[in-house]
């Protein structure tokens, strides 16, 4: 059992005042399709190697405090509140974001994570983070000297990747000082304008009839180099990407396990627009360090996937020509926003449910979460919680950058079937201990 105590509560601001003409940032189109709602982030830090007065907890605090201060001077909407339900913006009035202290007691960080599980959830400030706030920050230490920083971010204003620019951010100031490599940009709203009125904010299902876990399944380098093999079409130049490589598996995996019940199932795949964007003007195009969602879903049509390994590289085929649907269409060449409400919509009527099963991958691969450095090494460890999801399938990498860590959230009857399926486990494990690698 983790037993977490709160030691204090306190509010960083930025530590230097918005300017007045940025007090106001308007969400894009994507965001304004986004439920305002709240996922906690996990980087874990074994106990530094040296102890000192640098490495005390009492130091590593008022070192993440003073330079995440400094990061929100950057990050400056993250220290506002969302304002105006009927046309959301956020006011960027600089009132802070809530800091907390946490420890926990007869409890080591490798025991946490044996194995990773919704007790994660203790370390998220999730409990002082609600309402128009976008951001809080949870610093929690274990008993072997080891600690971990909970991010509980809005999904309002940040993807992965504007996430995962925040966390390198804030590393690089609290590493080596005040300069950042690449500043953050506020300039969604320029590329897909909002619209008025809103659309409706993707609704986020609730699903408190039925218990909802998570497992975390780690595909090994060689067996992702197998899979990709496997995957590969006879006229293919080169292998499959990861993604496509495992997300063609678990399609069939879980087309295998609704056959039983002789129920069709779709794909719902995550596709960033960075980087994808034809327009005229570079100006007007998703930067890395755009802050802000980027990501449009399409789905998969209604079919029964094969169960035999042969069958993937048709299923390679079918995720391939989403994405490039996305690539030729008008939404990329003229970035024209009707399609992003068209794609939304189709979404959520799949996600509402039917006879056919929806299941959704997203991918945080080559995201650069272990290089957050902030002074006393690189995380051994990251993930997140999604909540109440389910049917749901999240890609990260594993620590060494050669394997997939898949996260997958689904009811306790269907987890149960899922992590018995042989097709799955021919390729990956469940991980026993994160720290195992």
């Amino acid at each position: 059992m983790m037993e977490v105590e709160e030691v204090s509560v306190e509010v960083i601001k930025p530590s230097t005042s918005t300017p007045s003409h940025l007090r106001t940032h308007k969400f894009s189109l994507i965001d304004q399709c986004i439920g305002h709602a709240h996922f906690p982030v996990f980087l874990f830090y074994s106990s530094p190697t040296t102890t000192t007065t640098t490495t005390h907890p009492s130091h590593i605090l008022t070192h993440l405090r003073s330079s995440l201060s400094k990061t929100l001077t950057l990050f400056y909407p993250l220290a506002g509140r969302l304002n105006d339900p009927l046309n959301p913006h956020i006011h960027c009035n600089d009132e802070g974001v809530k800091f907390v202290h946490a420890r926990v007691h007869r409890c080591t960080l490798s025991q946490a994570l044996a194995p990773p599980d919704h007790r994660l959830d203790q370390l998220s400030p999730k409990q002082h983070t609600t309402g128009d706030q976008l951001l809080g920050i949870q610093v929690t230490f274990f008993d072997c000297g080891g600690f971990a920083i909970g991010v509980y971010f809005s999904h309002k204003i940040f993807d992965a990747r504007s996430l995962c620019t925040f966390v390198s951010c804030w590393a690089s100031i609290g590493k080596i000082g005040e300069s950042v490599a690449q500043q953050p940009r506020f300039d969604s709203a320029s590329i897909f304008p909002a619209i008025d009125p809103p659309p409706t904010s993707s609704a986020l299902p609730d699903f408190a009839a039925e218990r909802v876990v998570f497992k975390v399944f780690r595909f090994e380098g060689s067996k992702i180099e197998f899979l990709k093999a496997k995957a590969k079409g006879s006229g293919d130049e080169r292998p499959p990407s990861r993604v496509m490589a495992v997300s063609a598996l678990l399609w069939m995996v879980f087309a295998a396990m609704d056959g039983e019940k002789h129920r069709p199932c779709q794909l719902a795949m995550a596709v960033s627009l960075r980087g994808r964007l034809r327009m005229d003007s570079e100006a007007v195009n998703f930067h890395e360090n755009t802050i802000g969602n980027s990501a449009v879903i399409p789905v998969s049509p209604q079919m029964a996937p094969p169960r035999d390994l042969t069958g993937l590289p048709d299923l390679v085929k079918v995720l391939n020509d989403m994405v490039r649907r996305i690539d030729e269409s008008d939404l990329v060449r003229r970035g024209e926003g009707t399609e992003i409400l068209r794609l939304m919509d189709s979404y959520d009527a799949e996600a509402a449910g039917g006879e056919c099963r929806l299941y959704e991958v997203t991918s945080w691969l080559r995201l650069p979460f272990y290089e957050a450095d902030f002074g006393w090494g690189k995380p051994v460890w990251f993930g997140y919680l999604l909540g109440r999801f389910k049917n749901f399938i999240s890609y990260l990498d594993t620590k060494c950058g050669e394997g997939v860590e898949a996260w997958v959230w689904m009811t306790e009857e269907d987890m149960a079937r899922f992590e018995s399926m042989p097709e799955l486990l021919q390729f990956a494990a469940p991980v026993r201990n994160a720290l195992d690698h």
